[in-house]
């Protein structure tokens, strides 16, 4: 076991709690899931690999894509949708290097499962794109109705936020037109973005992983990178603004995720209507 999994800074990684909330409240979250399936149908735009290990439907993958908005979708940088085996997180991970493994005797813990990937290995400075990955979750960990509401969360995650902040940060003037008529950089959007949220505890628990010291962006560790840090948070707001909760540790907190937070609400409505400026 890792030191920083012993002193808690890797809590975030292992899903136990997370499980046991979703279990608790399984019933109230599916039937949102249900509703969130009924959405009508798009065309999906994107290639499936490994169809036959990706926990989601093509139909349930189509309705996701489906609940944002068309300024998002345009924007996103989404190629292909792997499926792939049951991974975890490996028990030497460390808070700035997360480590993956597909050997269940070396992970964190049993729970300590990756739902879901963002793979930036074909982005070029010509096309960048992004292959979201989702695991199968394995069975031992939870029943089929929270593996279900865990792969929806991680591809919201990865969609949602991964595939649209990338480019947000990485693209030398990439700019936004806002819903207002507001234009922004990307990358100083963003960063509005994390002053805000330094001013909460994390969205969820998972996001609590990225955090460094005094509840912000930064840590004394040479290797953490604090861009990685808020894009997590941002994609934990982005999936918790779509699913209508987020698994954060205080129950009422997270059926309401923005209860106490409606700037972070409005910020990521604006940041997915917002138009790119080409």
């Amino acid at each position: 076991m890792s030191q920083d999994y012993a002193d808690g800074k890797l809590a975030g990684l292992d899903m136990a709690p997370t499980i046991r909330w979703y279990e608790l409240n399984g019933q109230l979250f599916f039937s949102k899931l249900t509703e969130l399936f009924q959405n009508p149908k798009k065309q999906l735009p994107y290639q499936l690999v490994n169809s036959n290990m990706l926990p989601l439907s093509q139909d349930e993958i189509a309705a996701l894509i489906g609940l944002f908005p068309q300024n998002a979708i345009d924007r996103s940088i989404l190629e292909s949708i792997v499926g792939q085996s049951e991974t975890w997180f490996h028990r030497d991970s460390r808070q700035e290097q997360p480590i993956p493994t597909n050997d269940i005797s070396l992970a964190l813990s049993p729970t300590a499962s990756i739902p879901s990937y963002t793979d930036y290995a074909k982005w070029t400075e010509e096309k960048p794109s992004a292959d979201v990955v989702l695991y199968r979750i394995d069975g031992s960990a939870a029943s089929g109705n929270v593996r279900k509401i865990i792969s929806v969360q991680g591809f919201l995650h990865e969609f949602g936020g991964h595939t649209i902040i990338a480019p947000a940060f990485n693209i030398p003037e990439y700019s936004l037109r806002l819903p207002n008529g507001r234009i922004v950089k990307g990358f100083n959007y963003l960063i509005e973005f994390a002053k805000m949220a330094e001013k909460h505890a994390p969205i969820s628990h998972y996001a609590s992983a990225y955090r460094g010291k005094n509840n912000k962006f930064e840590s004394d560790s040479p290797s953490y990178n604090p861009l990685i840090a808020i894009s997590e948070e941002l994609s934990e707001v982005i999936a918790a603004h779509i699913l209508g909760f987020a698994f954060c540790g205080e129950d009422l907190r997270g059926k309401n995720p923005f209860a106490d937070r409606p700037e972070i609400k409005e910020f990521a409505e604006n940041f997915l209507n917002a138009a790119l400026v080409k």
